[in-house]
């Protein structure tokens, strides 16, 4: 009996250790990254294509501003933004946005990011616009996609929430902090 109920204490003890938690990071990197002077004073130009959506564009951009490593320095037809987000009516099914960095030839400095958003895009909630805009943004400071629930970089989906979340901001501060 005893042996029995030791058996049982070393199970569930295993069993606890191996589901707990490890502290891993789920947040990834693709591997490109602004130049830490831009991402600290990052600037967005709103084609006319996107000035229906203006406001939810500036507010996901402004949401990673939560980062002491990014801000939004100025939205409008300043030379030389990092970010300029379209619109199109391009049926791409599933797809609502994308986010594709324009790097300087040979290295993985991002020279500009072009946000487009399609026409799937239009038919999203508020939340949902204002999700996917912060999400290509995560893009085009250098993350990528994640399976964690817990992240506005969600592979596929939505999480509910407008705002970088903590991995998100982990993710963020792994590229940027050593970066001068």
């Amino acid at each position: 009996m005893k042996k029995r109920y030791l058996s049982l204490i070393i199970g569930v003890a295993l069993l606890c250790i191996m589901t707990h938690p490890t502290g891993a990071q789920a947040y990834s990197k693709l591997g490109t990254y602004l130049k830490i002077s831009e991402a600290k004073s990052f600037k967005t130009f709103i084609n006319p294509t996107a000035k229906a959506h203006k406001s939810i564009i500036l507010n996901g951009a402004k949401s990673w501003n939560v980062s002491p490593y990014l801000n939004t320095l100025s939205i409008g037809t300043d030379t030389y933004p990092q970010f300029i987000v379209s619109s199109s009516n391009v049926d791409k099914g599933n797809t609502v946005a994308v986010c594709t960095p324009w790097v300087y030839n040979g290295t993985m400095i991002v020279a500009k990011n072009e946000v487009t958003t399609y026409k799937a895009f239009n038919s999203l909630s508020t939340s949902n616009k204002a999700e996917t805009i912060t999400h290509e943004y995560g893009h085009g400071f250098g993350l990528g996609h994640v399976k964690s629930k817990s992240a506005i970089m969600l592979d596929v989906g939505f999480i509910g929430k407008t705002v970088p979340q903590t991995d998100d901001l982990n993710g963020i501060k792994a590229i940027y902090q050593g970066l001068k």
